[in-house]
């Protein structure tokens, strides 16, 4: 079972709060453990202690900038406390530099201001980090709510009427589809982020009812390039290729 199945299981058993970043957290660890089943070399480099992940890490641990990237992947540093047990594998850890980033995300309500703050958000990481470092794979994990209706923590309880919310999230897949189509910068660098990954769920956050993983249209389908495994896959490529290129230190 991957890790878009087994989001939809945690939502129905701990649910949704826009708040805490808990969710965030359980999207960025079950992809470490599909990176580790799926992609060879990132399953060797674990093994080997080359490599670990981290969670809510800053860009630049020097330079604070206000925000965290959910998921890193990296060397780890050259520290002697042990790392803590992890994901599939690969151990939890701090990271000596990023070779992998990304930025798991939801959008649950307000598809309409939240879709674009997200692919802005998106846009920005793979900007800064690609400015930073050529060789880093950054990638995005959006999971977007189809339901009809959903219950708000932050309105005590209030239920929000989804209209129209087929059409929204088919509007919103192709949003992130989009981001994948290469630009520049005004220095003339590729700006375009390497991965983008799309869980499409039916989620109303209502106490005793079930999230459900959405696999029919508008999710995203096999032949789309943000259908989850496309998107594990991806990540995992772009990550070999830059090795074989040798942008990577290995």
């Amino acid at each position: 079972m991957l890790g878009d199945q087994r989001f939809v299981e945690y939502l129905t058993q701990s649910g949704y709060h826009p708040r805490s970043s808990k969710h965030g957290d359980e999207m960025s660890r079950l992809l470490a453990q599909d990176l580790m089943a799926i992609c060879p070399i990132i399953k060797n480099l674990a093994e080997d202690g080359s490599m670990v992940f981290e969670l809510d890490r800053p860009p630049d641990p020097d330079v604070p900038l206000g925000w965290n990237i959910d998921l890193v992947l990296g060397p780890p540093k050259k520290i002697s406390m042990g790392f803590l047990s992890g994901a599939g594998g690969i151990a939890y850890g701090p990271t000596s530099k990023i070779q992998i980033a990304v930025d798991a995300k939801c959008i649950m309500t307000e598809h309409g201001k939240a879709r674009r703050n997200r692919q802005r958000d998106l846009n920005s990481l793979a900007t800064i980090l690609h400015r930073e470092s050529p060789a880093t794979v950054v990638g995005g994990l959006v999971a977007i709510n189809m339901a009809p209706q959903f219950r708000s923590p932050l309105r005590n309880g209030e239920i929000t009427v989804h209209k129209n919310i087929e059409r929204i999230v088919a509007e919103t897949v192709s949003l992130f589809e989009d981001l994948l189509t290469a630009h520049s910068n005004s220095q003339g660098a590729s700006a375009r982020i390497d991965a983008v990954g799309v869980i499409v769920v039916e989620y109303s956050n209502i106490p005793g009812e079930q999230a459900r993983l959405v696999n029919t249209p508008p999710a995203p389908q096999a032949e789309s390039p943000v259908y989850y495994q496309t998107f594990v896959k991806r990540l995992c490529e772009q990550f070999v290729r830059n090795r074989e290129m040798k942008l990577v230190e290995v």
